[in-house]
């Protein structure tokens, strides 16, 4: 069956089609099921109609109706997904109804609006370069649907080159307003996102940090300002948990409500710091939750950060985009300046009941050695001497997991043996608890680190009189190679790096012209995040100190007025032909405004159809009045091309005529 010829209705229905099924596509994890579903019913349904294999649309009553029903549907699930994410989907569910019944050119504007629209909520959730060159991609294929509208009579191969004309028109305009005029601070804050956390949580079972290291996600970029520190020291703090009921972590409550005092008193934590230091500039993918990573001991004068008395880095609004924030880490001072007495009593507490045999061992070893160093010793010792195993593939265990872990299977992730540490310590007397974070990164050129998911880690904090917090980290005894060469490494034995993504590039590094790829696209969206998303306004101020010397209202205007005289003179470089057009002879002037006048009745001259042919067609298809004017300015155009010999008609008086028999004629 051979492919129907387009029209132009056909050609900007199929591009507004096509951009919208990939932008909903593209959001693939933020919607539900059912409404991706009628996504691609939708989407079928215009394409069936665009090549005629489908004769008749769907009727506004059953759309109305199926509109009601949907909107019941979405209202119900909606109170799940969060605001935003309800507001998203409520908005590709009208999209998709308005698909259905696209009738009218009033219909067709409202749905390009709309795509445009969902195109840059897709930033919402991605910023990287690769999907901003999709939405860009999204973005002509829309513009284009617009040029098939509004100008049939242009080839596909002129309009796509006046869509890509006019893209690259706007790039120095774009970087002009981009780089200069002042950024503010948003006006309202981004509606709130159920079920859309991504990396650590605050609330953690040994297996769930297992599960996450499976994953190849990026988790931040870290661009250090000195040489990287060596593996031992990049302990990246995220998350600290004082709560254990026997299975699970989490943040207690208490601390819960200490932190949330604090924030309300806008009161930080601003401890005495001295000796070396490490600074850097990381780069946190969006994860839709507060916490941030920086090694101890921490500070950031970044004002959307709030510093914690438990030595973590806090961001005041949730991420749901990419953040970079400049820190300061003196990597020798304790961790001993918070609420002391405080923490050692809260992180003493232990369940009433649960792991018999953990309590009765833990007895045996404080009896065995008083001093809390000793028995930290022996307690490390046991780790190392038994035969534990590191594995991302450990065995369930339900019930009394602390026991089953230490006396049973004894192999498991860094979650099993830190969880199990810091009960034991807590069940000698000794303040304890888990911090869960990530440990070490991916060596780049330049001097940065890229840290990914599987990186997540958990270690173990005890306080020590003398030291405060001291770090103990019983993986690193069960399995150095952890700590020194990554995850990769260390379960090589059990081939279980990344097991669920077989066509990940993190897992084929050994083949080393996709590796090279990999670390390629690595760095264009590392330059990408830090050059272009990092530009924010303390970026942009620096910028302009930099070029005016100091930042004076008077400089600023001047600066932003000067912008905008030379985004004018470019505008106005772009269109003096148009403004100032070449006066063409008035046979060939009349005769494409003619063409024009009717085009606009979906009457087209057909790329390779010769003058005479057209003229012809016109008198075989149109009325005669039609016909009669067409005609004469047809044939003053002809003779003018070919005889070098235009008529004596009166063209201006012959055009309107066409013009006016155009408008009295129903197409």
């Amino acid at each position: 069956m051979p492919i129907p010829t387009l029209n132009r209705i056909n050609h900007a229905h199929l591009c507004l089609t096509i951009a919208f099924a990939c932008s909903a596509l593209s959001l693939f994890d933020s919607l539900l099921s059912w409404i991706i579903g009628l996504v691609a019913i939708a989407s079928l349904m215009r394409i069936a109609l665009i090549f005629h294999w489908q004769k008749q649309t769907v009727s506004t009553r059953t759309i109305n109706l199926l509109g009601v029903l949907t909107a019941l549907t979405l209202a119900w699930f909606g109170l799940q997904l969060g605001l935003l994410l309800a507001m998203i989907n409520l908005l590709v569910l009208a999209m998709t109804l308005k698909l259905m019944l696209l009738r009218t050119q009033k219909d067709f504007l409202q749905l390009t609006t709309l795509v445009l629209f969902l195109i840059g909520c897709g930033f919402i959730f991605y910023q990287n370069i690769g999907f901003t060159l999709f939405y860009f991609t999204l973005v002509i294929i829309t513009l284009l649907s617009l040029a098939f509208y509004f100008s049939p009579s242009l080839t596909i191969k002129h309009q796509l080159r006046m869509m890509l004309t006019l893209s690259f028109q706007a790039l120095p305009i774009t970087l002009a307003l981009f780089l200069v005029l002042p950024q503010i601070g948003p006006l309202w804050q981004m509606p709130s996102v159920n079920g859309a956390k991504t990396g650590l949580s605050d609330n953690v079972s040994p297996g769930d940090i297992s599960q996450l290291a499976q994953s190849s996600e990026l988790a931040f970029r870290v661009s250090f300002e000195q040489p990287i520190p060596p593996p031992q020291q990049l302990y990246w703090r995220t998350i600290v948990l004082e709560q254990f009921d026997g299975q699970r972590w989490q943040i207690a409550p208490q601390r819960r409500q200490q932190n949330q005092r604090l924030q309300l008193t806008n009161r930080h934590f601003r401890p005495k710091l001295t000796g070396p230091s490490y600074r850097y500039s990381v780069i946190s993918e969006p994860t839709f939750q507060h916490w941030l990573y920086a090694l101890d001991m921490a500070q950031s004068n970044d004002r959307r950060i709030w510093q914690s008395y438990s030595y973590q880095l806090i961001s005041k609004q949730a991420q749901q985009n990419s953040i970079q924030y400049q820190v300061e880490s003196w990597y020798q001072m304790p961790l001993n300046q918070g609420f002391n007495d405080f923490d050692q009593q809260l992180n003493l507490q232990i369940p009433a009941t649960g792991n018999p045999r953990s309590v009765e061992w833990a007895e045996q070893l404080r009896q065995r050695y008083p001093q809390d160093q000793d028995l930290i010793n022996a307690l490390l010792a046991y780790f190392k001497q038994q035969p534990f195993r590191y594995t991302l593939r450990p065995e369930l265990m339900q019930t009394n997991m602390v026991d089953q872990f230490l006396f049973d299977y004894q192999a498991g992730f860094c979650a099993h043996y830190a969880s199990s540490m810091a009960y034991i310590l807590r069940l000698a007397g000794i303040p304890a608890r888990m911090v869960t974070g990530y440990l070490g990164g991916e060596v780049h050129q330049g001097n940065y680190l890229s840290v990914y998911q599987y990186d997540a880690h958990a270690w173990v904090e005890a306080w020590q009189p003398e030291q405060g917090w001291v770090r103990y980290d019983p993986t690193a005894v069960v399995s150095p190679e952890r700590l020194l060469y990554g995850l990769e490494r260390a379960v090589a034995y059990e081939d279980s790096f990344l097991a669920d993504q077989r066509f990940s590039l993190a897992k084929l590094k050994s083949i080393a012209w996709l590796n090279k790829i990999r670390l390629s696209l690595a760095e264009m969206d590392y330059l990408w995040s830090r050059w272009v998303l990092g530009f924010n306004q303390q970026r942009q101020q620096d910028m302009l100190k930099q070029l005016l010397g100091n930042l004076q209202p008077a400089r600023v205007a001047l600066m932003t007025f000067i912008t905008l005289v030379a985004i004018a003179g470019l505008i106005a470089l772009y269109h003096w032909r148009r403004w100032f057009p070449i006066q063409a002879e008035p046979a060939v002037h009349y005769y494409h405004l003619a063409l024009t006048l009717l085009a606009e009745k979906h009457i087209i001259r057909q790329t390779g159809q010769g003058p005479n042919d057209f003229k012809q067609q016109i008198e075989q298809t149109q009325p005669d009045d039609i016909a009669r004017s067409f005609s004469l300015i047809s044939d003053n155009f002809i003779q003018h091309q070919y005889a070098q010999s235009p008529g004596n008609i009166q063209l201006k008086q012959q055009l309107s005529k066409l013009k006016k028999a155009l408008k009295q004629t129903k197409m």
